[in-house]
């Protein structure tokens, strides 16, 4: 997809987002119907917003008939998605939903078969293997990819530094990953990191982890633990706070390693109180960390977050470290 696609496709989605939220229903499923017009490449997902809006406003067959369309051009949804979402739940009983399900069934346990890691990585203006450079590491969120990721963290190249963004395994839907099971998540992303340090040069003591939603957590996750990267903070942006009652009792270590980080949250997104209660939990440990509370923010990066990442950098990496690359 190219910069003004995915600037298009951003901008529909979030705004069918917060009509969803308003119970806006119908304004909702024009804006997905605009995301869909936008990127024709992301059908699996616009279809199934979609199906779920068509769903909500009980126009059940014209759901059907959206599903099917896709899946006919080989789009699938998991079992998971298909049968978890409460918007689908109208067309449960439906023989025909129930075949469309058994049917994505399989295409997911073929896709999941060939699933593997992968990863996305940029290198900044005027690399050479002779000198170090930090390292940012950034995850996707949950239902998302590497590539609609790395516009937003793109602008840490500016910075020296490289930027790798490794893409999950776990398929929820066609082209929907996550990391919803924490031991792969650590693999695959433990896996990333060894690639880089065989191809590139890093320098380990300036690693930075970093992600948005889910991927938010699980870069707080792991740079608490310390393993199997040990990097020196975090960057976590909207980030969900389900599982973080695992690593908690990390966080002391952490502060005395020295870990830093930076949390940015909006003050609309639904787990903001949660988010805000975790930053509390670091602070009262002794573990530094900035917390940036946007106001009229719901679950979705802010338009300005490639400037945030500037000042965000600065903090994690410490006394105003420009994160320049070293002979």
């Amino acid at each position: 997809m190219d910069g003004a696609g995915f600037h298009d496709l951003r901008r529909a989605m979030w705004a069918m987002f917060r009509f969803y939220e308003e119970g806006r229903y119908r304004e909702a499923l024009e804006a997905a119907r605009q995301a869909a017009a936008a990127a024709p490449d992301e059908e699996a997902r616009t279809a199934f917003w979609i199906a779920c809006l068509l769903s909500r406003l009980g126009e059940l067959d014209e759901a059907m008939r959206t599903l099917g369309e896709a899946r006919a051009h080989g789009r699938w949804w998991g079992k998971e998605i298909l049968l978890g979402d409460p918007d689908l739940a109208p067309l449960h009983g439906r023989t025909d939903f129930q075949a469309l399900v058994a049917e994505c069934a399989e295409a997911q346990r073929t896709a999941q078969a060939q699933a593997k890691p992968e990863s996305l990585v940029l290198t900044p203006p005027g690399f050479s293997p002779n000198s170090t450079y930090p390292l940012l590491i950034a995850l996707h969120g949950r239902m998302g990819t590497a590539d609609e990721l790395v516009p937003h963290f793109r602008s840490a190249l500016a910075h020296g530094m490289i930027l790798a963004v490794p893409q999950g395994t776990q398929l929820a839907a066609e082209g929907f990953y996550t990391w919803d099971d924490p031991e792969r998540a650590e693999r695959d992303v433990g896996w990333a990191y060894e690639g880089l340090r065989q191809r590139y040069p890093i320098d380990p003591q300036r690693v930075v982890l970093a992600g948005g939603s889910q991927g938010a957590a699980l870069a707080m996750s792991l740079a608490v633990k310390g393993d199997p990267i040990p990097a020196q903070g975090f960057i976590a942006v909207i980030p969900s706070t389900r599982g973080s009652e695992a690593w908690l009792p990390y966080i002391p270590e952490a502060a005395r390693r020295g870990v830093r980080g930076w949390i940015l949250t909006g003050g609309k997104d639904p787990r903001s109180a949660q988010v805000q209660a975790l930053h509390q939990k670091m602070s009262q440990v002794g573990l530094p960390c900035q917390l940036v509370v946007v106001p009229d923010l719901g679950h979705e990066f802010p338009d300005d977050f490639p400037a945030r990442l500037s000042t965000a950098l600065a903090f994690v990496l410490g006394r105003g470290d420009d994160a320049a690359p070293r002979p």
